[in-house]
């Protein structure tokens, strides 16, 4: 009987098992760990972008502006949070709220736009 491949096959599975354990100590990382949530009330017509009367055009109209101030809003989402205000001042909430994330470098600009820090 030879012994050569049974010792070798039982180096192979330890160094495979040996690699795997070692491989597998690696910590992913969060594709975007500094990013910090913000908010945006829609208000009836005192957005720097204009109005816009659903979510989806909300979210399109918010991030264009914020492209040409040099500002991105990540995984951006828009949403009804309660009826709006019964008011009809330029300053009046809509109901409507976007929420995202930016790098905490922007964090300023975009408080500076109205939005809030979640």
């Amino acid at each position: 009987m030879n012994p050569k491949p049974t010792r070798f096959a039982a180096w192979l599975f330890g160094s495979l098992c040996t690699l795997a354990a070692v491989g597998c100590t690696c910590e992913l990382e969060d594709p975007a760990p500094e990013l910090v949530g913000v908010r945006y009330a829609q208000t009836q017509c005192a957005d720097r972008w204009g109005q816009a009367p659903s979510t989806q055009q909300l979210v399109a109209a918010a991030q264009g502006y914020l492209a040409q101030q040099g500002l991105t809003l990540h995984q951006p989402r828009a949403s009804v949070k309660d009826a709006g205000a019964v008011c009809t001042a330029c300053t009046c909430l809509t109901g409507l709220v976007l929420e995202g994330a930016v790098q905490p470098a922007d964090l300023p600009a975009v408080l500076a736009l109205g939005f809030t820090k979640q």
